[in-house]
């Protein structure tokens, strides 16, 4: 195992070659890495986890110097550009009500990131790498959670829309039936596919909103009620956050040799939302729409270091096995920490917030011809 710390192309070029002799490069992977790679290339520090089904140690290592938070550029306190997209219904929804009722504000961080590649080619081989993220804690999201609905609330009235924020909009009776937890929650998000974890943290006084969150409970579409009484559209703000990507990864049959790369990079992810909903008169929702974006928006500035925790490797046993005159396939795994510099990670958090507000807010102005 090693570590890369390269930019853009060369970070490529230099996992192809250290790829050259042990590992057969999956070209459908390699390309889907990297669009990861590209958007972090200023901040990431990769590591990479080789195997072959026949443990054969991979050729050409290398190791660059990393660039720490410490050493890095300040962040810039802007607006990051979200192209958010109509990912169900369209804005015209705001255009049915004069005022926009917010349902709290989410901010989910996930904790932990994992890729996995296998083969069955031969004795079949099984690679693993696991990134945990660590410096940033409940205190720091609720800050950003705040903040964050601080944000929209003031960009909607600097646009002339009439808002509700999430203390008055709970204090209605109409509201009861909106699931919400008064402590943060930890556990696995509703994206399927997605096997890691994710703290999520709500403004203060009001808690995670679980109706339409991160990590949902229950069924049905609340909200209908209180878009009647109130006279507005309500809004569930989730913003998700993500600190690695991963790329390799899956299950082949046909190749005999498999890879994993990862490494630290700030993104916004595509699990946050913002889900709207009209009722006329009460009793069911009439309209709705969701807003979000289409993939990971990943940034360039480096606000993490990466440190080895941990490996295990078998290749002792498959020796044995060989010697032995039966087969026995190949087991690599390591473990990461992800380590965080909290005050870039919460600068780098509300620059989200605030392009991803911004974003929601022009569709509105829009829909009311502002």
């Amino acid at each position: 195992m090693h570590s890369i710390r390269y930019s853009g192309a060369a970070l490529i070029l230099a996992t192809l070659m250290a790829s050259h002799s042990a590992i057969a490069l999956d070209f459908g992977s390699l390309v889907k890495g990297i669009g990861g790679k590209l958007a972090g290339d200023k901040a990431v520090e990769a590591v990479t986890e080789p195997t072959t089904a026949d443990d054969e140690a991979p050729q050409g290592d290398s190791t660059a110097a990393a660039e720490t938070p410490e050493t890095a550029a300040p962040i810039a306190n802007e607006a990051l550009p979200v192209p958010m997209k109509d990912k169900r219904g369209s804005a015209k929804v705001f255009s049915k009500r004069p005022r926009v009722a917010l349902v709290g504000y989410n901010v989910g961080a996930f904790q932990t990131a994992n890729v996995k590649a296998t083969t069955s080619r031969g004795q079949g081989a099984m690679v693993n790498m696991s990134l945990t993220l660590h410096g940033i804690d409940e205190a720091l999201l609720q800050k950003v959670a705040d903040s964050a609905q601080a944000d929209l609330v003031s960009q909607l009235q600097v646009a002339g829309i009439g808002v509700i924020d999430a203390e008055a909009f709970f204090a209605t009776p109409e509201s009861a039936d909106i699931d919400r937890s008064a402590k943060s929650l930890s556990g696995k998000p509703a994206r399927g596919g997605v096997n890691a974890e994710m703290l999520v943290v709500g403004p203060t006084g009001v808690g995670v909103v679980q109706s339409f969150g991160l990590i949902p409970k229950g069924f049905g579409m609340p909200g209908h009620k209180s878009s009647a009484a109130l006279d507005a559209i309500v809004v569930y703000p989730n913003l998700a956050i993500d600190f690695a990507w991963t790329s390799g990864g899956g299950q082949t049959m046909l190749n005999r040799n498999i890879s994993v790369d990862a490494g630290a990079r700030f993104a916004l992810d595509q699990m946050s939302t913002f889900v709207a909903l009209y009722s006329k008169d009460g009793r069911f929702v009439d309209d709705s729409a969701t807003f979000g974006i289409e993939e990971d928006l990943g940034v360039d500035d480096s606000f993490a270091t990466v440190v080895a925790e941990g490996s295990s490797d078998n290749s002792g046993s498959v020796g044995l096995s060989k010697a032995l005159g039966f087969g026995m396939g190949s087991k690599k795994g390591s473990k990461y920490i992800v380590d965080a510099d909290p005050e870039r990670y919460e600068a780098l958090a509300m620059n989200a917030a605030r392009g991803f507000n911004t974003a929601l807010v022009e569709r509105i102005k829009a829909a009311h011809g502002l």
